[in-house]
């Protein structure tokens, strides 16, 4: 048996490089992508297009109970003017564009555009959805947590102050959002109530799970048709989070974070969307992004208006974290 001598030349990895030294896997990774919780539960209208920029969404308010008996005098009881209620959303349009040289797509590996397309139509889900919660942020009256143990204002939530919430939204005749979920035969669950919809920022998990009485989603007797982004039920409230819901640095007594929670029914709130516009994805050619014809061009846009349709059926808390966040 014969070896290589020792002053034989091996060829390996070490001296003679792969004139490939990576390979693409033939899956890509997937891009994070936040909860999207801002829009759900809210109404939806459509802007038709060609007259004017602003919707008009109004409702009449109900008569007045007061007098209407005949009491056989012939005297009309008194007439009443019925109230008109008028909200107006304005329509906003939004872009996005991203512009590629030819160079990319020409030694890149395949799909790269089709690739960037998937990634401006996370835009405008993720751009929408802020939005909202931009609207939740600035236009809702927050009452503050105050029966928590943290000792800062506002505290830690608590079953009171969600109690409260219910009784502002119960006695403003706001209607819930969420059917009940009935019992069922199943060691560890419980029902839920018919209930509205809560929407907190997810640094709130930890604290949302000690709050008395918190029915955790994978306790609800069913599954079925549960959203992800939903986290627990507390009281009258399914609770859905996201990390990028609304949060104030800094504003508490203490210093900390104060995260707001929007708390409302149906028809609080409304998103309308433009005929003919929403939403748009487009492509432009080299020849007509580049006088030498080397990067083209993808975009997105799309329109949306936004409004509070009725005060009194949504409300909400600001609360901190029982550990300073």
């Amino acid at each position: 048996m014969s070896f290589p001598s020792p002053n034989m030349g091996i060829t390996n990895i070490n001296n003679m490089a792969p004139e490939l030294p990576v390979q693409a896997s033939e899956d890509l990774l997937s891009t994070p992508m936040f909860n999207l919780i801002h829009s759900f539960g809210v109404d939806l209208h459509h802007a038709e297009a060609y007259i004017g920029k602003t919707t008009r969404m109004s409702r009449f308010e109900r008569l007045s109970t007061d007098g209407g008996q005949l009491d056989g005098s012939g005297i009309d009881p008194a007439s009443e003017v019925p109230v008109r209620s008028d909200i107006d959303a304005t329509m906003e349009i939004y872009a996005k564009s991203i512009v590629t040289n030819e160079q990319v797509v020409l030694w890149e590996n395949s799909k790269t555009l089709t690739k960037f397309t998937a990634l401006l139509g996370q835009w405008v889900r993720e751009k929408e959805d802020l939005l909202m919660r931009d609207l939740f942020a600035s236009s809702v009256s927050y009452i503050n947590c105050t029966g928590g143990l943290n000792g800062d204002q506002p505290s830690n939530p608590s079953l009171n102050d969600f109690n409260n919430i219910e009784t502002i939204l119960l006695g403003n005749d706001a209607r819930t959002m969420l059917v009940s979920i009935d019992a069922m035969d199943k060691f560890a669950t419980g029902p839920t109530r018919d209930a509205f919809i809560c929407l907190a920022n997810t640094n709130l998990t930890n604290d949302l799970q000690k709050i008395q009485g918190v029915l955790l989603k994978n306790a609800y007797p069913s599954q079925e048709g549960l959203r992800p982004e939903e986290y627990c039920s507390v009281s009258r409230f399914r609770i859905f989070v996201s990390s990028k819901a609304a949060k104030v640095p800094g504003s508490s007594l203490k210093g900390n974070t104060v995260y707001t929670m929007p708390m409302y029914g149906l028809e609080a709130a409304a998103k309308i969307e433009q005929n003919n516009y929403t939403a748009v994805i487009g492509y432009r050619p080299p020849w007509v992004v580049s006088s030498v014809a080397q990067n083209s061009q993808l975009y997105a846009k799309f329109a949306i208006a936004r409004a509070i349709t009725n005060q009194n059926w949504i409300s909400g808390l600001n609360a901190t974290t029982f550990q300073p966040s």
